[in-house]
């Protein structure tokens, strides 16, 4: 279900539209768990650090197709960014959107 929202209101910004896609790609757990999966596998450099949709699928037992459907909510919504490589896509956390999300109501 979409909630439709004015965009012609004076008391809502674009930050706030950029913050409520956020908040709705958040508000399933297996996302909230990719995020969080993400945000500690890609800590450091390197090819230890890259994660693709066949470590998604191994870490959290889910079918390909429904990983892949959570996956592009998150990239919708940019906190995930990808890059193509060979015939596999690498995905990575978007981490200033995620700390701009974290800060908005500070």
């Amino acid at each position: 279900m979409r909630i439709r929202v004015s965009t012609s209101s004076k008391y809502i910004s674009d930050d706030d539209h950029e913050i409520a896609s956020i908040a709705n790609a958040l508000a399933h757990p297996l996302r909230v768990a990719l995020v969080r999966y993400l945000n500690t596998k890609n800590q450091g450099q390197g090819v230890d650090n890259v994660t693709c949709n066949k470590d998604l699928v191994e870490m959290f037992d889910y079918a390909q197709s429904t990983v892949s459907q959570h996956v592009k909510i998150l990239k919708d919504c940019g906190l995930f960014i990808t890059k193509s490589q060979d015939k596999f896509t690498l995905y990575y956390l978007n981490k200033k959107l995620l700390r701009k999300f974290n800060s908005y109501f500070d």
